[in-house]
């Protein structure tokens, strides 16, 4: 996807990264740019000797983002190093971080390739019974992110001071992204200060959170990998929105499949929306994901309006309930 967001590498750029990090006698054979991404640059790289790897690229400084994406890819460093060093979570290996500015004008980093096919590209093909394995492992891949906490709430990049409540935090994610629309005039369903309000007379029932937990809050199909022959999970990506919050916010909420919700909640060892407060509090997480998809878009002026539309949809729908 074509997006202001994405640095571009040369091939020369990306072997003077590849002899960093794995000496002179590496080269590359093979160099190619992966197009699904939203807002950093990937690119997949083969070396001579067979190796598999992948650069990924920060946005120039130039460039506007977001402010809850402000340092994301340094923070999916951290949390993909701590989701392996903690979990059985398939997380491919980060073979470097480099944030000096010598051989790039942006932070990168290089990890191992996934091997497998995107499960939105896979998931038509799949049997019921394929289709529940993956879901229900998913879910318990989540289950053990889940069980990481720390202190303090909030994004993995821009964690929030010890003792700070859910609602407080949430609420700044909410100010903080509307501020962002603002800031170029984003027209919503509502006026800004009109959604604001509704989030914030909603937003005692986050008190219910007390605990900071690990989220991935970008675990969608896209993100996961599994294998075309055995049908198994073989990488989880993209941790760079991950945060300190409450599972309930999961992306695997908004986009799986029914059959897939409950295949997930077996694996998973519970279910997390069962009450009426934990559906009251979904809801106020799709709000904000629904925001964050329209405003992004002008941002990053992406090639269609397909997202926008989509987002725009489903953010009339909730503030309407």
């Amino acid at each position: 996807m074509h997006s202001l967001s994405k640095t571009t590498v040369s091939v020369d750029a990306a072997q003077s990264i590849i002899t960093g990090a794995f000496g002179a006698a590496s080269t590359i054979r093979a160099f190619e740019e992966l197009t699904d991404g939203f807002f950093n640059t990937a690119y997949a790289i083969t070396l001579a000797d067979g190796l598999r790897c992948v650069l990924k690229v920060a946005p120039p400084d130039a460039v506007r983002v977001l402010r809850y994406e402000r340092d994301i890819l340094a923070a999916e460093v951290a949390a993909m190093r701590l989701v392996q060093e903690r979990t059985s979570i398939p997380v491919p290996e980060i073979f470097c971080h480099d944030t000096s500015r010598r051989l790039l004008d942006s932070n990168f980093y290089l990890m191992a390739f996934v091997e497998g096919t995107p499960l939105n590209k896979l998931r038509d093909q799949l049997s019921p019974p394929e289709a529940w394995a993956i879901d229900r492992a998913t879910g318990d891949y989540l289950r053990q992110m889940n069980a990481i906490t720390r202190p303090a709430f909030g994004y993995f990049a821009h964690p929030q001071p010890a003792g700070r409540s859910w609602r407080e935090t949430f609420l700044d994610m909410v100010a903080g992204v509307l501020a962002d629309g603002q800031a170029l005039d984003v027209p919503l369903p509502l006026a800004y200060d009109a959604i604001a309000e509704r989030v914030t007379q909603a937003a005692p029932i986050l008190d219910a959170v007390a605990e900071p937990r690990l989220v991935h809050w970008d675990l969608w199909d896209g993100n996961i990998f599994v294998d075309p022959a055995t049908k198994h999970i073989t990488g989880i990506i993209d941790f760079e929105r991950s945060l300190w919050g409450d599972p309930l916010m999961e992306a695997t909420f908004v986009f799986a499949p029914p059959a897939g919700l409950a295949a997930f909640t077996e694996g998973y060892g519970q279910s997390l929306l069962d009450t009426p407060t934990q559906i009251r509090r979904r809801a106020l997480y799709n709000i904000y994901l629904f925001l964050i998809m329209i405003i992004e878009c002008r941002y990053r002026q992406y090639e269609t309006q397909d997202q926008e539309k989509w987002a725009r949809e489903q953010l009339v729908v909730g503030l309407c309930r």
